[in-house]
């Protein structure tokens, strides 16, 4: 008789305690869109990015093990990384019901205006993305901007809420929540860049533009076409950079650092390393902004 009522106490327990909350199962490109959409979506869903920490999007190749989890998920959001243009004519046959988001859509920043278009050794006439930086189709790094991030957690929100109603008022309370975490990058920006000496900052690849363009920067790339460049563009560079008085050269993880290190060298400035693909955005925004505070 006590084992009886000790199981109906359990039974009735587990009856009392609120049901699980409905998963969804989610995949970005990248670790930075995957942590908005985990600002949003929270505890109500999963989600993976597909290339991990330290690997390069341009090159990078899904693992058979990520293709079986793809091949389950619910959604896909994406921003048109070099790796994506390769795979995902497979990754819609994978999944053939899964929604992909384009978080390109409506988005209030241009990556142009924030990017030098200058690339005189192998395109003379060449303008932003799909012109001499690597990036056919236009710049993918979207989430550079905190306005168009803005834009994107409520996109992200839209999407989740179609598929998932009865989390709205949970992802519009989330939503709202991260929205403010950003807009507080955006008054910090908004108070520092204004008053750095010179505009002009040096990459070596161009995951910048959207912050420069929204804040009146501009970005003077390195690389081309995602190569090296050579000595002409080499030279041109290093006069650029003495000529706007560049201190700094900002440099990711993910990519070869020793050109930049011949340009730091031959200017005297020095290489900071700011990674734009971490799964913590705002610490990354607010790692670049820290190194532009204090560019001589």
């Amino acid at each position: 008789m006590k084992k009886n009522r000790i199981t109906l106490a359990l039974l009735l327990l587990l009856l009392s305690a609120p049901l699980s909350a409905a998963s969804l199962k989610l995949f970005t490109s990248v670790l930075p869109i995957a942590s908005l959409v985990s600002l949003v979506g929270g505890e109500r869903v999963s989600v993976e990015a597909l290339v991990t920490a330290g690997h390069d999007p341009v090159t990078y190749d899904p693992q058979p093990s990520q293709l079986q989890r793809l091949g389950e998920a619910d959604l896909y959001f994406t921003s048109g990384l070099p790796f994506e243009k390769v795979w995902m004519g497979k990754i819609r046959a994978l999944n053939p019901r899964m929604k992909i988001i384009d978080l390109r859509q409506n988005l209030p920043v241009d990556a142009e205006d924030g990017t030098d278009s200058d690339q005189h050794e192998s395109h003379p006439h060449g303008h932003g993305y799909g012109h001499g930086h690597g990036h056919e189709g236009g710049d993918p790094h979207v989430w550079t901007s905190p306005a168009n991030i803005d834009v994107i957690l409520a996109l992200i929100a839209e999407e989740l809420t179609a598929n998932d109603p009865h989390g709205a008022d949970y992802y519009q309370g989330n939503l709202q929540a991260a929205q403010q975490r950003f807009r507080q990058v955006d008054r910090r920006a908004v108070e520092v860049l204004p008053v750095i000496e010179s505009p002009y900052f040096l990459v070596f690849h161009p995951a910048w533009g959207y912050l420069a363009s929204e804040y009146g920067l501009v970005q003077v790339v390195i690389e081309m076409d995602g190569k090296e460049p050579g000595p002409r563009r080499l030279a041109e560079l290093i006069e650029m950079a003495g000529q706007k008085g560049i201190g700094k050269i900002f440099v990711q993880p993910q990519f070869d650092q020793r050109i930049a290190a011949v340009i730091a060298d031959a200017i005297d400035a020095k290489l900071v390393v700011v990674d734009p693909l971490s799964d913590d955005l705002v610490q990354s925004l607010n790692d670049f902004l820290d190194a532009m505070q204090v560019l001589e």
